[in-house]
C-alpha cells in the first residue's frame, strides 16, 4: 500500500511540475508579445505611457523577465519617476547579473541627480561586462573632475551637454542645495549661490553662442529649461509656485549677468513632483529633493532616439477649472482645498471645467484605501471636450456624496492632447487613466487664481446665475498632457 501511494504521489508531482512548466512557458510567450509590441513604439510622450503599460503587463506575466524590467526602468527614467526607475534597474540586474545595461541605467539616474559616488559605483559594475562603453568611460572622467573641484565648472558642463546615450536626447544636470541654496520659503538669489550660477552662466553663454567645439549648435537647439524642485512637504500648488519662482530667479540672474537671451531660457517649477527621495522624512531625504536642474531640450524636427517627456514643442493646454463643496444645510458653495473637511453621505461636492482648446479630460477619485473611481468620462461616453464649452460634473445642479471610507481623498484631473481610450488590449479605461495619471504627475503646471477671485458664493445665487462660477475658478496651464491633484479630508 505504501509503495502504491508513493508512486501516486510521484506521478502527481511529475504532472504538477509539467503543468507549471507549461504555464510558465505560456506566460513567457504572452509577456514576450507585450515586450515586442512596446519595442515597436516610438518615444513620444503618449507612447512612453503605452510602453509603460505593456512592459508592466510583461513583468506581471513573467516576473523573471529581466529585459522587461530593464526597459520599464528606462521608461520610468524618461518620465522622471526616478525611484521607480532605480527599483526596476536593480531588479533587472539581480535577475541577469551578467548584462551591463541595468548597471548603466542605475549609473545614469544617479549621474542625472548629482549623486556621483553612487553613479561611479554602478558604472564600474557595468564596465565589468562591457568594458568598451564609451559614454560610461567618458562620464566617469567627468565624475572624477567634479569630485576633485567640489562643484561643477563651466568646462565640465559643456562636456556633459555634448554626450548622450542616443541622438538628440535631453541632457540635464542637477544642482543640489549645497551648490544653489535658497532660504526657507524664499526665492531670492543668495550670495553663496553665485559661484555655481556664474559657472552655469559661462557654460550656457558659450553653448547658446554655438562655439565650434560643442556638438549642439545654436541652430539645432530649441531652448534650455531651468527647473526648480522642492521637497515633498507642503501642498502641491504651493510647491509648484515656489519652485517656479526659484527657477525664474535663476534665469533673471543669468540674463542680467551673462547677456543670455531670455527667449532661449524657459523656467519650470516641478515642485515635489519629481522626488529623488521619498522613502523617509529625514532632513537628508528632503535635502536631496531641493535642487535646480538645467536641461537642454532637443529642437523641433531634430532626429532623436526618444522625444523628451517634457518637450518644449508640445501644444499648450489650458483649462479654467473649479473643485467645490457644500456643507450639509449650508448656504455657501466653497472651493475644495486640502483643509476642507467633508462628511459621509451629508456634504456635497462637484466639479467644473472649461477648456480653452479641444482636448481630452479624465477625472479620477482615490480614497484612503486606494480604491479608484473614474468620474469622467461616464461609461460609454468620450473624454473629448470642446473649446469654450462648460462642463459640470456630475451635471449642473447635482453633486456627489462620500461613502463610509474615511481618510484622505484625492481628485486627479488628467488632461491630454491625445485619447487614452481603447489603446491597450486587456486594460480598462480606468486602468489606462490611472497609469497615465502616475506618469504625467511628474510634469510641471502653472496654476493661476485671478486677482479678486472668491473662495465661496451662495448656492442660491449660483443656482440663479450659473455664470457666478467665474468668481471661483482658477486657470491651469501645461504642455501636452498634465495632472492637477486636489486633496481633502473625509471625516
Amino acid at each position: 500500500m505504501f509503495f502504491k501511494r508513493l508512486i501516486s504521489i510521484g506521478i502527481l508531482i511529475f504532472f504538477s511540475i509539467a503543468f507549471l512548466s507549461y504555464a510558465g512557458e505560456e506566460n513567457y510567450e504572452k509577456a514576450k508579445k507585450y515586450f515586442e509590441k512596446a519595442l515597436k513604439l516610438d518615444g513620444s510622450i503618449e507612447n512612453l505611457i503605452r510602453k509603460e503599460q505593456l512592459y508592466k503587463k510583461a513583468v506581471e506575466l513573467c516576473p523573471s523577465y529581466a529585459e522587461a524590467h530593464n526597459n520599464l526602468g528606462y521608461v520610468y527614467e524618461k518620465q522622471g519617476r526616478l525611484e521607480e526607475a532605480l527599483a526596476e534597474y536593480k531588479k533587472a540586474s539581480e535577475l541577469k547579473p551578467e548584462i551591463p545595461y541595468p548597471y548603466f541605467g542605475l549609473g545614469d539616474v544617479y549621474y542625472r541627480t548629482s549623486r556621483y559616488r553612487e553613479a561611479a559605483k554602478w558604472y564600474k559594475k557595468g564596465l565589468e561586462y562591457k568594458p568598451d562603453d564609451k559614454l560610461t568611460l567618458y562620464r566617469l572622467t567627468i565624475i572624477s573632475d567634479i569630485q576633485d573641484k567640489g562643484f561643477v565648472k563651466a568646462e565640465t558642463m559643456r562636456r556633459m551637454f555634448t554626450k548622450t546615450r542616443g541622438v538628440g536626447e535631453e541632457v540635464s544636470i542637477s544642482f543640489g542645495e549645497s551648490l544653489i541654496p535658497f532660504d526657507f520659503d524664499k526665492y531670492k538669489i543668495r550670495p553663496d549661490a553665485r559661484p555655481q550660477l556664474d559657472e552655469i552662466g559661462r557654460a550656457l553663454k558659450d553653448l547658446l553662442a554655438g562655439i565650434k567645439d560643442i556638438s549642439i549648435e545654436k541652430s539645432e537647439m530649441s531652448v534650455v529649461e531651468i527647473a526648480g524642485h522642492t521637497d515633498i512637504r507642503g501642498t502641491d500648488e504651493y510647491n509648484l509656485r515656489l519652485s517656479k519662482k526659484r527657477a525664474e530667479s535663476v534665469i533673471n540672474y543669468l540674463v542680467k549677468n551673462f547677456e543670455i537671451s531670455a527667449g532661449r531660457l524657459r523656467s519650470a517649477g516641478y515642485g515635489e513632483r519629481v522626488p529623488i527621495c521619498s522613502t523617509d522624512t529625514s532632513k537628508a531625504c528632503h535635502a536631496l529633493n531641493r535642487r535646480v536642474e538645467i536641461a537642454v531640450k532637443p529642437a523641433a524636427g531634430q532626429k532623436t532616439r526618444s522625444v523628451s517627456f517634457r518637450s518644449v514643442n508640445e501644444p499648450e493646454i489650458v483649462l479654467d477649472t473649479g473643485f467645490f463643496f457644500q456643507k450639509s444645510g449650508g448656504e455657501l458653495v466653497e472651493v475644495l482645498k486640502e483643509e476642507s473637511r467633508l462628511h459621509s453621505r451629508l456634504d456635497k461636492y462637484f466639479f467644473f471645467f472649461r477648456p480653452l482648446q479641444d482636448c481630452y479630460v479624465y477625472l479620477l477619485q482615490e480614497d484612503s484605501k486606494g480604491n479608484v473611481d473614474l468620474i469622467f468620462p461616464r461609461k460609454g461616453r468620450s473624454a473629448h471636450v470642446k473649446k469654450g464649452s462648460d462642463y459640470w460634473i456630475p451635471e449642473f445642479g447635482r453633486a456627489y456624496t462620500l461613502d463610509e471610507t474615511k481618510g484622505e481623498e484625492k481628485i486627479f484631473l488628467l488632461v491630454t492632447s491625445w485619447s487614452l481610450e481603447a489603446e491597450i488590449e486587456g486594460l480598462s479605461l480606468k486602468q489606462q487613466v490611472r497609469g497615465a495619471t502616475k506618469a504625467l504627475m511628474t510634469r510641471a503646471i502653472k496654476v493661476v487664481r485671478p486677482t479678486g477671485a472668491q473662495e465661496a458664493v451662495s448656492s442660491e445665487e449660483l443656482n440663479k446665475k450659473p455664470q457666478k462660477i467665474e468668481d471661483l475658478l482658477e486657470r491651469i496651464e501645461g504642455k501636452g498632457g498634465w495632472v492637477k491633484v486636489v486633496r481633502f479630508w473625509h471625516e
